[in-house]
């Protein structure tokens, strides 16, 4: 399994960026930010029983933990996860606002992922 941090045409990337913030402000969640992305997600991703993994709208999937880290993300393929948007809870539900970004990546790297196999 392999999760990949999604990054737009112009290079810009809100996980990236937000992964940066957590590094210089809160490197505990930078940390456990890590750990969701690098060990926990491609497997609890795998578990419909997981209570730490839910289904938010279209291919969006949210991966939280009880520090108020949620990641918002789909999956690409069988083993590869694309990782696209990233808070720290401060509200019950997730962020519109995130989740809109989310379904906006996924369409446009299936997007460039289609224009990659057309051409010859």
């Amino acid at each position: 399994m392999k999760v990949v941090l999604y990054q737009d045409p112009q290079g810009r990337s809100q996980i990236k960026e937000w992964l940066g913030r957590l590094k210089r402000d809160n490197p505990y969640l930078y940390t456990k930010a890590m750990w969701l992305l690098r060990e926990f997600l491609p497997t609890a991703a795998l578990q419909a029983s997981s209570d730490q993994v839910k289904h938010i709208r279209g291919p969006i999937w949210e991966v939280r933990h009880r520090s108020g880290l949620r990641i918002y993300y789909w999956r690409q393929e069988e083993k590869l996860f694309v990782a696209a948007a990233g808070e720290v809870k401060s509200r019950s539900k997730a962020d519109p606002s995130l989740v809109e970004y989310a379904l906006r990546a996924y369409e446009e790297y299936n997007q460039k992922a289609k224009g990659r196999k057309e051409k010859p």
